[in-house]
């Protein structure tokens, strides 16, 4: 029988679902992960399209039918990298979030942008990939993209009205600022040949949050929080 499996809803995201035929589920996200950690470093090598899933499944160590066993399609493969980034991503900060209540705004905004940080930086080959792959995908395969980074921009919204609600920040404009977090993670992630030579993770962060805390200080918390 066929099955199609999805990530978990990831930042209240709704993942494509691919479709298997094991009832495993658990073999499925093994097998998957595999998949995704193995495409990316050959695909990031030689290009989407000049892979054959013939070419994946033998470095996969899998015959052409093993690997069709976990995936519909070679395009399935794509939607898997993306759910994977997001997942990870979404789960992360959700996790986070909860630990953090009764954190002030400030501790909680500033701690969460160096979980994202960190979490850029670790699967940065990802972050990568689908970012150079953005212009070969079709805009309803793009539009899976553009939704996944929306939840984290509005993750961080969250957080930004949450100390404005209570007067912990002044009222700005959340959403940009929100935005303006993802696009400087994103940035550690495509320019990191560059600020490398400049800046460890660590100050790299240091520095960011104390530029976002900056726009939003309402009693010098910059200068205290970090």
């Amino acid at each position: 029988m066929i099955r199609y499996e999805s990530n978990d809803r990831t930042l209240g995201l709704q993942m494509r679902k691919v479709r298997t035929f094991s009832h495993d589920t658990e073999l499925v996200k093994r097998r998957r992960n595999h998949i995704v950690k193995v495409a990316t470093e050959l695909i990031a090598s030689r290009g989407y399209n000049n892979i054959s899933t013939r070419e994946l499944a033998a470095a996969l160590g899998m015959s052409t039918g093993g690997l069709y066993h976990y995936i519909g399609s070679k395009q399935d493969i794509l939607y898997l990298i993306i759910n994977f980034t997001s997942e990870l991503t979404g789960q992360a900060l959700s996790r986070f979030d909860k630990s953090m209540l009764d954190k002030t705004a400030a501790e909680q905004l500033g701690q969460s942008i160096r979980v994202y940080l960190d979490i850029v930086d670790t699967y940065r080959d990802f972050h990568n990939f689908v970012n150079h792959i953005m212009l070969s995908l079709t805009l309803s395969e793009r539009r899976i993209v553009y939704e996944a980074e929306t939840r984290v921009v509005e993750y961080f919204e969250k957080l930004i009205q949450r100390g404005v609600d209570r007067g912990e920040f002044v009222a700005g404009d959340a959403r940009l600022i929100a935005h303006n977090i993802v696009a400087m993670a994103n940035a550690w992630a495509n320019r990191g040949w560059y600020l490398k030579k400049y800046y460890t993770l660590d100050r790299y962060a240091v520095e960011q949050i104390k530029q976002v805390l900056q726009q939003l200080d309402r009693s010098k918390i910059a200068q205290t929080i970090i």
